[in-house]
């Protein structure tokens, strides 16, 4: 069942946000297209349709069925989504968007052959036959569909001129709204209790995969969601290991374990890293988290609206040089990120950037090193996930950033 809003738009029953969300992210997409001269975005990235539709679905599984959003420039002009037909019902009862142009299956006799077809037909409905469309070109994005398709829509749409729409899309999805702001709250609730649940079971010789069983059990519970991402490094072999998943590995006395946990909730991400050693750690490795945990947390400390964001990855390498770190960090060349509904998104907080902090950002600081050239002390990562407020900053990772230490 759906219900009318303020605007006499549909609000559906199962819709993540209020239709009023998603009507406030079309008006500013569209000022920003105006600014820039661009008639239409075609998005067809998951976190882009997400992010303009609202459709709640795991079709994003099945790589050879696209699904794409039109947000037109003018604003007589509907929002359209061109959807496989399977998931008509799924768009109108979580989705605010009824123009809904189905494709492929045999239950709709409204539904065209092919998803290319699907969208060649709504840019000639909009009239944009000839008009500047702006697609998932550039930095951070992905066009969803195969080149075959790419190469097909090009075709079709030859009276088009076709650009990046990057820019636009990260100007929009860097700067959250409250409602957006929330949801991520909910997910790094999760992720706190998770850890809780997680590090309270760690006893020596505990594999890596039990402990991240452990971990997304409790974040399944808390966002009853399906588990978003997990890394786990622990002892000499994997110290220097990026992005790794947890193996069949058992976690030894004198090893240091780092956990990065991502939740989802209403696909927006947490992500944060908090630390372990198995006994007592050595001087050594006591003297590295320290030098850890000072330079995170003078990153976090400066925090607030107006800096640029180069200020932080310099409060974090001034901390670890005053810790004696240099031969340790010779290739430092960023420190954080933003989150949303991606969990690595613009801005990086890299040495040289010059992005502005602004309210209801969602960062990410996280200064990583590890003993050079041996890995053999440890790797040494806490992170934290942050909003910057108008006055300063809110941190939402707040399970504790002390070295947990088994007994």
């Amino acid at each position: 069942m759906s219900a009318s809003t303020s605007t006499g738009l549909r609000q559906p029953e199962y819709a993540m946000f209020p239709t009023e969300e998603y009507l406030e992210r079309v008006r500013k997409a569209r000022l920003l297209m105006e600014e820039r001269g661009v008639d239409a975005l075609l998005l067809t990235a998951k976190e882009n349709v997400v992010y303009f539709s609202g459709i709640r679905t795991i079709g994003w599984t099945s790589k050879h069925r696209p699904v794409g959003v039109i947000v037109p420039r003018e604003s007589d002009k509907p929002v359209i989504s061109v959807i496989p037909e399977t998931l008509y019902d799924v768009s109108f009862h979580s989705s605010w968007v009824d123009e809904i142009r189905p494709w492929g299956g045999w239950r709709r006799s409204d539904a065209v052959p092919d998803p290319i077809i699907g969208i060649e037909n709504a840019i000639k409905e909009l009239g944009l036959e000839s008009g500047t469309i702006g697609l998932e070109l550039g930095y951070g994005q992905r066009i969803a569909m195969s080149q075959e398709d790419f190469a097909d829509l090009q075709s079709r749409l030859k009276g088009t001129t076709i650009v990046d729409a990057s820019g636009i899309i990260w100007d929009l999805r860097m700067i959250k709204s409250d409602r957006e702001v929330e949801a991520l709250r909910k997910a790094c609730d999760a992720t706190n209790k998770a850890f809780e649940r997680g590090f309270s079971s760690i006893y020596p010789g505990m594999l890596e995969r039990e402990l991240a069983a452990n971990i997304m059990s409790e974040l399944a519970l808390e966002t009853q969601e399906i588990p978003g991402f997990l890394m786990i490094r622990s002892g000499p072999m994997k110290y220097g290991m990026v992005n790794v998943l947890p193996f069949e590995k058992p976690m030894q006395p004198g090893d240091i374990v780092v956990v990065d946990v991502g939740a989802n909730y209403n696909y927006y991400w947490s992500d944060f890293m908090r630390m372990a050693c198995i006994g007592e750690p050595s001087a050594e490795q006591r003297r590295f988290f320290e030098a850890e945990s000072k330079s995170q947390q003078a990153g976090v400390d400066v925090i607030r609206p107006g800096i640029k964001l180069h200020e932080i990855f310099d409060a974090c390498y001034d901390s670890l040089m005053d810790s004696h770190m240099k031969e340790h960090v010779p290739g430092l060349e960023r420190v954080g990120h933003g989150v949303g509904l991606d969990p690595h998104e613009p801005p990086s907080i890299s040495k040289t950037s010059q992005v502005i902090a602004q309210p209801n950002m969602i960062l990410t600081v996280e200064p990583i090193f590890w003993d050079k050239p041996d890995h053999v002390i440890g790797n040494f990562a806490l992170e934290d996930q942050v909003v910057v407020t108008e006055t300063g900053h809110e941190i939402l990772s707040t399970f504790s950033k002390e070295l947990y230490i088994v007994d």
